[in-house]
């Protein structure tokens, strides 16, 4: 059998890679820096993930697993010599110090390292980064789609939702098989596509819902002023997509797909995880200011954005978790937030307040 090395024995690693490696034929050997988690891991040498949903078959069995804690690194090296795949699910702020630790590894076979963070070029990004370089070591970038809501403490196994996707970059070797889960294809689509049909959808629904008083994401689409916002942002973000790619096929699959994910009530998805870190969301290359702008340069429809712009200056969101850093920015009005936070010249700036007020 042949192995796989992942970082992070995390929800996400547990939940979603875990069993991709294991349905690709690779013993996967967990690297963290929770001990007491590593100790049940070798301890048990296998756990279960359940999915929710109508599903035949709910749950799977990893088995055959083991861990390693971050801090032995002899040890961590010596298995970097023997596997075949390395992955990560750390985090997009801790993604460069685990690939700096790899990299300190003469690495004596081929090796590919996928980066399955939410972050963009993940894989790519942090090689760049590194100061050194191996000529075995292969990267690959990939697109994840997973949602997994908080788990019971104590506990290896994991509940996940019955849908996931990986996008690995078509470009680069082909180390996982062509699956349910697993594709290959052009890269920034996937991801641009992904960062604003999905994400961009979270954003929105999360403030829309918080001002609504929900706790949920699925508790919006129970209303039909919840159901009327979900349909508006979406053909919006999907018409600021089919106009970037110049692509009109499977969006609206796409995008369907994940409106039926976010109403499923099988899945506790809080309204005020999705909206934490406003100042990166909405910053101007993300998943709500660059649609945006794709749209108002087009002279096309962007209700919901407006009605998102009105709620962040009118309704009291301080208790979101980086709120308050982020809405200094709206300090002397739309104008200042406008020319300071995204960045806009006065042409850009009439241009957007014509639209947006």
């Amino acid at each position: 059998m042949k192995k796989a090395i992942h970082f992070g024995a995390g929800n996400i690693g547990r939940g979603f890679i875990g069993p991709v490696l294991q349905d690709n034929n690779y013993e996967v050997i967990f690297v963290d820096v929770d001990e007491r988690l590593i100790d049940k891991l070798n301890t048990s040498k296998e756990y279960k993930v359940f999915k929710l949903g109508n599903t035949k078959d709910n749950s799977i069995n990893v088995q055959n697993v083991s861990a390693v804690s971050l801090n032995n690194f002899f040890a961590i090296s010596d298995i970097l010599n023997e596997v075949t795949l390395i992955s990560s699910s750390v985090g997009p702020k801790f993604v460069q110090d685990v690939f700096d630790v790899i990299n300190k590894v003469q690495f004596k076979n081929e090796v590919t390292f996928i980066a399955f963070e939410n972050m963009y070029r993940a894989s790519s990004t942090v090689q760049k980064n590194s100061e050194a370089s191996n000529p075995y070591l292969t990267v690959i970038d990939a697109v994840v789609d997973k949602i997994i809501p908080p788990q019971k403490k104590d506990s290896l196994d994991v509940i996940v939702e019955n849908y996931g996707s990986i996008i690995l970059d078509e470009s680069k070797t082909k180390p996982l098989e062509i699956s349910d889960i697993v594709k290959y294809g052009h890269y920034e689509e996937e991801f641009i596509k992904k960062l604003w049909l999905l994400n961009g959808l979270h954003l929105q629904l999360a403030y829309f819902g918080i001002s609504k008083g929900y706790k949920y994401i699925h508790e919006i689409y129970k209303s039909d002023e919840g159901k009327e916002f979900a349909i508006k942002a979406s053909s919006e973000l999907m018409n600021a997509f089919s106009l970037f790619a110049k692509k009109y096929d499977d969006i609206e699959e796409f995008s369907l797909n994940i409106n039926d994910r976010f109403s499923s009530d099988t899945i506790n998805d809080e309204l005020l995880r999705i909206a934490r870190n406003p100042k990166i969301k909405f910053s101007e290359n993300e998943r709500f200011a660059k649609p945006l702008d794709i749209l108002i340069q087009n002279d096309q429809p962007v209700e919901s954005f407006k009605q998102i712009i009105d709620l962040l200056q009118k309704i009291d969101y301080s208790y979101i978790d980086g709120f308050n850093d982020f809405h200094y920015n709206f300090k002397n009005g739309l104008p200042n937030f406008l020319q300071n936070f995204w960045g806009l010249d006065d042409r850009n700036i009439n241009k957007y307040l014509e639209r947006l007020t």
